[in-house]
């Protein structure tokens, strides 16, 4: 019998942290799959890279497996969250996923920031949109997390503009985990990042995933920045 070429690979769905098994999905009037018969697994801990060319279906990937695709996409196959299927779930179900269990961190923070709200309100708004707490216990922990990703306390008042790329991405971050979830899916993070600043924050990524033992999925076109920071890489191509 031939070994697993990875040891998550043996483990059964119900094991694993995350499971992707067979999952496909294209879009109307699109020509082919957006993504092709993909399957991988994810254990508590492990950071997996996600590489491939523009176009190939990494992000759909992502989305795919956080059912945040719109209603018209058609996807088959299954995704399981620690043996539960993700698309049998319900929406309040699904709200709590969301955030609580599994986190989402865009290429651009900007443009998922409010610029009417500060770097505290987001944070605030979040906890307290899952949590039962008082603002001063959100704020509390909230201030927390973003001094968990250097961010001082002093800037909980001043807005997304105030803030360079760099720190910008750690309130992404810091978003992404607030709710403490266990895994995190990072949709090429450091992008729009310069090389030192993007170093730092895939440090401060893999620091926070061995100290909460979280999943990550590092979606990136970088192979030599991914093998670098991840435990192992998944290639994509045309889909597959």
């Amino acid at each position: 019998m031939t070994a697993p070429l990875f040891p998550s690979d043996s483990l059964s769905p119900s094991d694993s942290l995350f499971h992707l098994d067979r999952l496909r999905v294209s879009y109307p009037h699109s020509a082919g799959w957006a993504v092709d018969d993909v399957s991988m697994r994810l254990q508590p801990g492990e950071r997996m890279g996600l590489v491939g060319e523009s176009g190939c279906g990494k992000s759909t990937l992502g989305r795919a497996a956080m059912r945040l695709l719109p209603a018209s996409a058609q996807i088959e196959g299954r995704v399981n969250f620690k043996g539960e299927s993700v698309f049998d779930f319900s929406a309040e179900e699904l709200r709590r996923f969301r955030g609580e269990a599994v986190a989402l961190i865009f290429q651009d923070p900007m443009t998922r920031l409010d610029p009417l709200m500060t770097i505290g309100e987001h944070c605030v708004e979040t906890l307290r949109a899952h949590r039962q707490l008082s603002r001063q216990s959100a704020k509390d922990q909230a201030i927390a997390t973003l001094e968990a990703v250097n961010i001082p306390a002093s800037r909980w008042a001043q807005y997304p503009h105030e803030f360079s790329g760099g720190m910008r991405q750690r309130v992404a971050i810091a978003l992404a985990l607030l709710l403490e979830p266990k895994l995190i899916v990072a949709d090429e993070p450091t992008t729009s990042l310069d090389v030192t600043v993007s170093a730092q924050i895939l440090q401060e990524l893999t620091r926070l995933c061995q100290e909460r033992q979280m999943g990550l999925m590092l979606i990136s076109h970088d192979l030599a920045m991914v093998g670098e920071y991840c435990d192992r890489i998944a290639v994509m191509y045309q889909a597959k």
